[in-house]
């Protein structure tokens, strides 16, 4: 029995400290949580609370356990179960990204270094204005990672929301991730502006990518659990009018930028570059000490998806309504990190880690956020001809 609501029993577990023994192991790798709603509704009788470690902190692995809890647990022939569901093995990530470039990759990657160091010093004067509380509790591991608490902020949004943007985007032939990174863009414009508010500059966002299908030879499969995420960056190639280009047309750079990075050898780079720095006591201690708090980048944003499972089990007396997936990574990180999943063609589930000033500062960002996607999913508000200070101008007058 608990008097906290699920959403602080989540920022309360995730800003316990993960490390025992000190600091060299990090258990469990996994757990449930289960809080029951004393006065359920139709939709919310209860709350499933999946608490992972890194090793298997890349989204889609926990819908994959989340899915062999559910189907276990509802198993009307459970003893006859005598095999687990999943038998998928470990593999570890960094072995599975192949080295770009060739013989060059030595000289590519001493060039990339020199651009990377230059960008983390540009992060000491952040655009996003933040608050850091240093969790003194923790163990120090053998990085010697300062880590930090995170807050979390919950949203979800109208019941069909997903459908409609889904038509929106086959309309303006784009990929959802599209629309909903335009609206991001317009958020951070909006929420934390720069001097000229006519001009949609170009900003660093982290992008996390789930590496599972990108890996050439790769023995993953849909079911495989652990971490095969791969971290890149997304930024505009230049500026944006405000009051000329169309949001479809943003919507449209969104989605190219995106899957540039991936086509390109950009992200194989860079993950090659961090399993290096990684390997390396020295060099990694040397970089490290330029993140400012320990901070990699401002923000950063991920689209998830769908859960790729059915929502119902045991015939439709459990079903799986809604889902929040967050990462709370607090030692090299992202300050403020969004993740957008889904359950169904319904709505659409966000949640928040944080730094900010104030949780009312988080609090307006997340909601203009889901406001602005919410308009441009109206194919009666949001037309092809529609420009951003328009989209903008909807907003207000909400």
């Amino acid at each position: 029995m608990t008097n906290e609501s699920w959403q602080e029993v989540v920022e309360s577990g995730c800003n316990r400290d993960p490390y025992t023994n000190n600091g060299t192991i990090i258990f469990p790798t996994f757990r449930f949580t289960i809080l029951v709603n004393p006065q359920p509704t139709d939709v919310q009788s209860f709350h499933l609370i999946l608490f992972q470690n890194h090793c298997v902190s890349d989204g889609q692995s926990g819908f994959i356990l989340i899915n062999d809890f559910l189907t276990l647990s509802t198993s009307p022939n459970l003893m006859e179960i005598s095999e687990p569901l999943n038998t998928e093995i470990l593999p570890l990530i960094g072995s599975l990204i192949p080295r770009p470039y060739g013989p060059l990759y030595h000289a590519m990657s001493f060039i990339a270094k020199r651009i990377i160091l230059k960008e983390l010093r540009q992060l000491g004067q952040p655009r996003i204005p933040v608050k850091v509380i240093p969790h003194d509790e923790c163990e120090l591991t053998r990085f010697q990672v300062q880590r930090y608490k995170m807050k979390f902020l919950f949203a979800s949004s109208s019941t069909d929301l997903f459908s409609k943007l889904h038509r929106q985007s086959r309309l303006h032939n784009v990929t959802l991730n599209g629309p909903l990174l335009g609206c991001f863009l317009l958020a951070i414009h909006h929420c934390f502006p720069l001097k000229d508010k006519t001009r949609l500059e170009p900003f660093e966002v982290g992008t996390p990518f789930n590496m599972r299908s990108r890996l050439p030879g790769s023995p993953l499969t849909p079911l495989s659990v652990g971490c095969f995420i791969g971290a890149g960056e997304f930024k505009l190639k230049r500026a944006l009018s405000i009051q000329s280009t169309h949001f479809w047309s943003l919507a449209y750079q969104c989605m190219t930028i995106t899957r540039d990075q991936l086509k390109q050898s950009r992200l194989p780079l860079a993950m090659n570059i961090f399993a290096d720095v990684l390997a390396n006591q020295h060099e990694f201690s040397r970089i490290a000490q330029l993140f400012p708090e320990g901070r990699q980048s401002e923000i950063a944003f991920s689209n998830v998806g769908k859960y790729p499972f059915p929502c119902e089990y045991n015939h439709g007396e459990v079903r799986l309504s809604g889902i929040h997936v967050i990462n709370s990574v607090s030692g090299y990180r992202n300050s403020s990190g969004v993740y957008a999943t889904c359950t169904d063609n319904g709505q659409l589930d966000f949640a928040m880690a944080h730094e900010m000033e104030s949780n009312e500062i988080a609090k307006h960002f997340l909601d203009y956020y889901l406001c602005l996607i919410e308009i441009c999913a109206d194919s009666e508000r949001c037309k092809i001809e529609t420009t951003l200070g328009e989209l903008l101008q909807m907003v207000e007058f909400q």
